[in-house]
């Protein structure tokens, strides 16, 4: 059975944004599909696992990993309610 894996969002620390480049090269080899890493924001996204989220914890400069939320809008001529 494939593993499912899930938009996730990595919040990086402020004393790791000049190397962020380099985080993301490690959450890869832990297993994260990385989609963009945006040093400006010290946020990296992509996908992983449920596995391997906590694995992603652990490396160094990482402040957060969390599922990415998504949020639906009603089609613009539905009614209001």
């Amino acid at each position: 059975m494939p593993k499912k894996y899930k938009p996730i969002v990595v919040t990086v620390s402020d004393e790791k944004l000049k190397n962020i480049h380099d985080v993301a090269d490690e959450l890869a080899a832990k297993g994260m599909k990385v989609d963009r890493v945006m040093p400006v924001t010290g946020i990296i996204t992509g996908s992983s696992s449920a596995a391997k989220m906590s694995a992603l914890k652990k490396v160094d400069g990482i402040l957060s990993v969390e599922e990415e939320a998504v949020a639906y809008l009603p089609p613009p001529d539905s009614p209001v309610q």
